[in-house]
């Protein structure tokens, strides 16, 4: 089972600042991460508001440290800005396999038509 963790950064960000956030994360935590950025919400030279999301999947033994280390890195990143954007991190937990049951399989009752 394979968890996904979210790092979402709202603010005024410049264009170069969620790919140097994506980089980091990359470093630190060792996992592969990619970035979400619709083209009307990237970052202006000017910092206006955009938003990222960047994604990663892991294994659900090693939720706990990934979590810790990507709040560490993100405020690394955070502060080294004068002014640094909101940043939430989401942790979305393993989901269970869907249980197949044999009653998928099992005949239906026959239903008589025109009775």
């Amino acid at each position: 089972m394979t968890a996904t963790i979210s790092v979402r950064v709202e603010g005024p960000v410049g264009l170069d600042e969620p790919e140097e956030l994506l980089v980091e994360l990359g470093r630190e935590t060792g996992l592969d991460w990619r970035l979400d950025q619709p083209d009307d919400e990237r970052g202006t030279l000017d910092g206006g508001l955009s938003a990222a999301l960047l994604i990663a999947v892991l294994s659900s033994t090693t939720g706990a440290v990934v979590q810790a280390t990507v709040q560490r890195a993100i405020d690394n990143w955070r502060g080294r800005r004068l002014d640094p954007p909101q940043v939430t991190v989401i942790v979305l937990p393993p989901q269970p396999p869907t249980p197949t049951s044999d009653a998928d399989d099992a005949e239906q009752p026959a239903v008589s038509e025109g009775s």
